[in-house]
């Protein structure tokens, strides 16, 4: 680490014995560039105990010291955790889709030194029932509920402003696990939002009229939004909406092709609030943005 200090802005951790998807390296730039501009202490983009985490260069000397400050048989992927929350990321910022899986190999102990937290499998999006608010221009007879009911509808609009929104209002609070939006019409990226983010809100406002706090998930990367969604250990606040936010004025259509959502079955969340939960279980699920 400390010799990697001078050679670039980032530094990616890898292990021995991955596999890289196709195009990783981009997937990886793209990121980057969309989180470039807001705080983040650690980036994840696999959910290996070491690979695929993103660092700034800028703090290798300090997670240096760190490291060297516990014995070496000191599982690194737990100090790596604590790193993060030293410098006030309170939750991770892994996305959806990983891009380093391990080879497999039988001869390879389950209890290695570095253990491979299992892909979680989530299945289809669940979309919550849920009433959608935009102050964009709908197109025709387009309502904004297309961009959210789980089919090939979709919601387009014309030249959107900064500050423009689409808002999701749940009926209910919900727990969710993982959130993507997709903007755009082809793989090509015509019709994306070219500067957006995705924020989660808290304490509904009456009236199903969205709600009064947000917090930063994340940056739209290239149009699109794939990210798992994680809470503060010990917290109970609830996910109440999900706002797609405009930062930059758009001279083209946008298409909003879909939002999709998962949530965690209500008996798992029974479960677990009868015990105390695991970190990245169900709480106030955080940012690392200041709240709005």
């Amino acid at each position: 680490m400390n010799f990697a200090l001078n050679l670039s802005e980032y530094f990616l951790m890898m292990e021995d014995r991955v596999r890289c998807t196709p195009r990783f390296v981009s997937t990886i730039y793209w990121a980057l560039s969309a989180w470039k501009e807001r705080p983040w202490v650690t980036l994840e983009f696999s959910s290996l105990g070491l690979s695929g985490k993103v660092f700034h260069t800028s703090d290798l000397a300090r997670l240096a010291e760190l490291l060297l400050l516990f014995p070496r048989d000191t599982p690194t992927h737990l100090l790596l955790s604590q790193f993060r929350l030293l410098l006030a990321q309170q939750v991770p910022i892994r996305f959806a889709s990983s891009v380093f899986r391990p080879v497999p190999n039988d001869s390879v102990p389950e209890d290695a030194c570095f253990p491979v937290e299992r892909e979680p499998v989530f299945g289809e999006p669940d979309n919550p029932v849920a009433r959608v608010l935009t102050d964009m221009s709908a197109v025709s007879n387009v309502v904004p509920e297309y961009a959210y009911v789980l089919n090939k509808e979709s919601y387009s609009t014309f030249e959107p402003l900064r500050g423009n929104y689409l808002t999701v209002v749940w009926e209910r609070p919900q727990k969710v696990t993982r959130i993507e939006v997709l903007t755009g019409s082809d793989p090509q990226g015509r019709y994306r939002l070219q500067q957006g983010q995705v924020e989660l809100g808290y304490d509904p406002l009456a009236h199903s009229e969205g709600c009064a706090r947000y917090t930063l998930l994340g940056p739209l990367v290239e149009g699109n939004l794939d990210q798992r969604v994680f809470y503060e250990e010990d917290a109970a606040e609830q996910l109440s909406c999900i706002r797609l936010l405009v930062l930059a004025p758009q001279d083209s259509w946008l298409l909003i092709r879909q939002i999709r959502v998962w949530t965690q079955p209500e008996e798992e969340q029974s479960w677990r609030h009868q015990g105390r939960p695991a970190r990245g279980g169900p709480g106030h699920a955080a940012s690392t943005a200041s709240e709005k």
